[in-house]
């Protein structure tokens, strides 16, 4: 009687934890890249080496953003934008990031981040070669809201005192205009951001 009570009380924590481990998978949903967005991102990258997945407003399927090293002859990082529907589609590319202010830039200052429910933004940081701290410093952001991309430079004058300036030079909604404000204020390169011509928030 020992032996069958062990037996069931076995097969009962066996199944127990068939649950859970079946429950945990469907709670963590992390969709996967399609071959087809792989594919259409190697257009553009030699090697990806970060992807992200979204869904879109209908929900019948995801757009896909691939980051990786650009296969043009000046190499750096490129960021590849590519939606699902009606067919796989690049959305955007980034322009090779050849802005020489994100010239110097790596996969760990590149960020994508839900932007809502059903959209994302991309940002990216970067600096001129051996100007990457109070020298030029670059920044950018890319919407899928309105695909877009707008870009900020900090250039350090000789006195000392920071030079500031956004492309497009207007237009920027408030909202992404904020994000590129709050880049450079909390930027690590940036070491007066209270001498910045621009509102920096304080926590």
């Amino acid at each position: 009687m020992t032996r069958i009570l062990a037996f069931r009380l076995g097969v009962v924590l066996a199944c127990m934890c068939l649950l859970q481990s079946v429950s945990k998978g469907q709670a963590t949903n992390h969709p996967q890249v399609s071959p087809a967005a792989t594919a259409l991102g190697e257009r553009y990258l030699r090697e990806v080496v970060q992807s992200f997945s979204f869904p879109v407003p209908d929900g019948q399927g995801q757009d896909t953003v691939l980051v990786g090293t650009s296969n043009g002859r000046s190499g750096g990082w490129r960021i590849v934008a590519v939606g699902s529907r009606p067919k796989p589609t690049v959305l955007w590319v980034s322009p090779g990031l050849h802005d020489p202010y994100l010239e110097m830039s790596a996969p760990n200052e590149i960020e994508v981040e839900a932007d809502g429910q059903t959209s994302y933004v991309v940002t990216v940081r970067g600096c001129m070669r051996h100007q990457c701290a109070d020298g030029r410093i670059g920044f950018a952001l890319y919407s899928s809201q309105n695909r877009r991309f707008y870009v900020s430079h900090v250039t350090t004058r000789d006195d000392g005192s920071y030079n500031v300036t956004y492309y497009p030079k207007s237009e920027i909604p408030a909202a992404y205009r904020r994000q590129l404000d709050q880049m450079m204020c909390s930027d690590s390169g940036i070491s007066r951001p209270s001498a910045l011509p621009l509102e920096c928030l304080t926590h």
